[in-house]
């Protein structure tokens, strides 16, 4: 459930974590049980759940990508086929969500804002706006604000949160209580947390592991102490490797049998990364490591019009962002909220996902308008 910020140049897998796991293995989990399926099926009486077991029973395997999380998630809970297969309907659900531009009338995926503030200045970020660092986009969400969020995602089976959006999530001092409490929930299959990694912690290690964080992902976008710090203006390139270490060897020490994923993700701001040494440097501490190009997109209320940008964005079909001041936002692009549809703390989820606002954008987007909208008209950002 990664966010696609540009085109991929560095992606290498290790083989510290889910070494032995493969589609085939997963597609065999699941014809094991196609019966308990069937059955679940015909009691939940939903119409993509009975379009993903036709297509179970008719092809032998699953007709849409299985990434490697996926992967870890099912082998891990293999026991557990309920859960197996309520995650794998999910998921499903999310996929085509985006592609073919349905509307499940609930968001599938949801993106929590702990804090909009961060401690670096990298220059590819709209943290360097500075009509954007003060009052009124600046702010730390509510815990208690939080975890009703939390519990309306539970209650309509949105299946995949991140911890994360403008800010530095582990700036929030009850970040640890916000993994703990989501992990408390049966409908919340995956649990995804980004950060620039400078205020990493043992114990906040120890709580990602024991919270079964499915993906972390850490930003670094180079290998040498001084690209580093100019591109992580603010940043300590010591300390961030040492953090990064210290991750992966708790993992390794106290959860051998964990499966979250260590990701190293970079942008190649100034397109001339050296890509092999930036991989060979950081697989040794993570479990993947990827490299974008920068999109025209941190700046997007300044970027060119796009008269010929029509293509819709699948942000609108499977996703909701939640600012830290219950605004909602069909995605971060948008960092001044010109496309908000509501607030989380005057309406519940279901209400906002369904609203006119948010409706006329899919409507427009859809027959090709977008260029009518601002600052959709100009985002270099499209989901294909």
């Amino acid at each position: 459930m990664s966010d696609a910020l540009g085109s991929n140049i560095v992606g290498q897998q290790s083989e510290s974590i889910g070494e032995n796991i493969n589609v085939d293995q997963v597609n065999k989990i699941y014809l094991s049980i196609i019966e308990i399926f069937n059955k679940f099926v015909e009691e939940s009486n939903d119409i993509y759940a009975e379009r993903l077991l036709k297509q179970l029973k008719n092809n032998k395997k699953f007709d849409f990508p299985i990434n490697k999380p996926m992967e870890m998630f099912i082998v891990k809970n293999q026991k557990n086929i309920k859960k197996i297969i309520k995650y794998i309907i999910f998921r499903y659900k999310f996929y085509i969500a985006g592609k073919d531009k349905i509307n499940l009338g609930y968001p599938p995926y949801l993106l929590i804002e702990p804090v909009s503030t961060c401690n670096l200045r990298c220059p590819f970020c709209f943290q360097t706006d500075k009509s954007f660092t003060k009052k009124p986009f600046m702010g730390v969400i509510d815990f208690d604000f939080f975890k009703k969020i939390i519990d309306q995602a539970d209650e309509l089976e949105t299946g995949a949160i991140t911890i994360a959006s403008r800010g530095e999530p582990t700036m929030h001092k009850q970040y640890i209580e916000m993994l703990e409490y989501i992990n408390q929930k049966e409908n919340i299959f995956e649990i995804k947390t980004n950060t620039n990694g400078t205020y990493l912690t043992e114990k906040m290690c120890h709580a990602i592991f024991k919270n079964n964080v499915t993906q972390i992902v850490i930003s670094s976008d180079h290998y040498i102490k001084k690209d580093y710090e100019r591109l992580r203006l603010g940043s300590n390139f010591e300390k961030v490797v040492k953090n990064v270490d210290m991750l992966f060897n708790i993992r390794k020490k106290f959860y051998p049998d964990s499966f979250t994923e260590i990701r190293i993700s970079g942008i190649d701001n100034e397109r001339n990364l050296d890509r092999e040494k930036f991989k060979n440097f950081w697989i040794k501490r993570c479990d993947h490591v990827t490299a974008s190009f920068p999109l025209e997109r941190w700046n997007t209320y300044e970027n060119e019009i796009l008269p010929n940008i029509k293509d819709p964005c699948e942000n609108l079909w499977d996703r909701m962002y939640v600012w830290f001041d219950g605004k909602v936002n069909p995605c971060d692009a948008d960092y001044k909220s010109y496309l908000s549809y509501g607030s989380a703390k005057e309406y519940d989820l279901k209400e906002l996902w369904n609203n006119k606002a948010i409706s006329k954008t899919r409507e427009q987007h859809v027959k090709k308008n977008r260029n009518e909208i601002n600052p959709c008209d100009r985002c270099g950002v499209t989901f294909l």
